[in-house]
C-alpha cells in the first residue's frame, strides 16, 4: 500500500495543507454530486485539523450545508464523556460552524456496543450512495495511526479484523479495557479517498515500517488495507524522520 506522502514542516502546516485540499475535495465533489460524506477521525492531529476548518477562512468557504459527517470510531461513553470522539470534535468544530445537525451522525456510544455498531451500520447503509458492488462509498475517510499499526478501532488481534459484513462493528479493545465501534474494512477500503494524519516522533518506526514492509509478518491493521480509492498521507518531517 503506497499513496500520495505530503510531509509538512509542522502539524501546523500538515493541518493548513489537509484543510486547503478538503477545501477544493468538497467543492469538486459537491459540483459532482452535490453532496460529500465524510468520516472523521479521533486524535490530537484530527483535532487541531478540526480547529482549524472551525475558523472563520475555511468555516466561511466550505458548503456545509452539503456536507454529512461521520464517525470513524467511538469509545463506549455518552456523547458528553471526556474521551468521547463526539465531544471532541463537537467541541472543536460543530458548535463553531453552521450546520445542520442532521448531518452529524454520532455513533450511539451510551447504548450497548453491540446495538451502538448495529444502528451504526444501517446508518451507513442507509446515507451513503453504493458503488457498483453494492458497497457504501464515502468521499472521504479520516484515519491516524497509532504505534502498533491500528487504525479507527481495528486493533491488532482483535476480531473485528476480520469482520467484512458489518459496516461498523464492537470490539473488546483489551490493550484500553473497553469496548469499542468502529468502522470496517468495507468502509476504509470503499472510500473514494483515505486521508491518513500522522505527527510526532512516536510515529517514526510505524510510518517506516508501512512503508518499507518486512518480508514475512503478520500484518498491522494498517497493512491490511486494500484501498480502491486515493490514498494520501498528510505527515509531519517528524514522523517521516525514517523514510527516504
Amino acid at each position: 500500500m503506497q499513496g500520495l506522502k505530503r510531509v509538512l514542516p509542522s502539524m501546523d502546516t500538515l493541518c493548513q495543507d489537509a484543510a486547503k485540499e478538503l477545501l477544493r475535495l468538497i467543492h469538486r465533489t459537491v459540483e459532482e454530486r452535490d453532496i460529500f460524506h465524510l468520516f472523521l477521525a479521533g486524535g490530537s492531529t484530527p483535532k487541531s485539523f478540526y480547529k482549524l476548518l472551525a475558523s472563520p477562512i475555511y468555516a466561511n468557504a466550505i458548503p456545509w450545508g452539503k456536507v454529512h459527517l461521520y464517525f470513524g470510531d467511538e469509545r463506549h461513553v455518552t456523547p458528553d464523556h471526556s474521551e468521547s470522539n463526539y465531544r471532541m470534535v463537537n467541541d472543536a468544530l460543530l458548535t463553531r460552524i453552521s450546520i445542520d445537525p442532521t448531518h452529524v451522525h454520532r455513533i450511539q456510544g451510551e447504548l450497548s456496543a453491540d446495538q451502538a455498531a448495529e444502528t451504526y451500520h444501517k446508518v451507513i447503509d442507509s446515507l451513503i450512495p453504493s458503488n457498483k458492488d453494492g458497497k457504501p462509498q464515502p468521499d472521504l475517510v479520516l484515519l491516524g495511526l497509532g504505534p502498533d499499526g491500528h487504525i479507527a478501532s481495528l486493533f491488532p488481534g482483535t476480531d473485528i479484523l476480520d469482520n467484512h459484513q458489518a459496516y461498523c462493528a464492537a470490539v473488546w479493545v483489551e490493550k484500553q479495557k473497553s469496548w469499542r465501534m468502529s468502522i470496517t474494512y468495507p468502509i476504509i477500503n470503499n472510500a473514494r479517498n483515505l486521508w491518513f494524519f500522522i505527527a510526532g516522533e512516536n510515529k517514526q518506526a510505524i510510518v517506516e515500517r508501512v512503508f518499507n514492509p518486512p518480508t514475512a509478518s503478520e500484518p498491522l491493521p494498517v497493512e491490511r488495507i486494500t484501498a480502491q480509492g486515493a490514498i494520501t498521507w498528510f505527515m509531519d518531517q517528524s514522523a517521516a524522520k525514517l523514510l527516504k
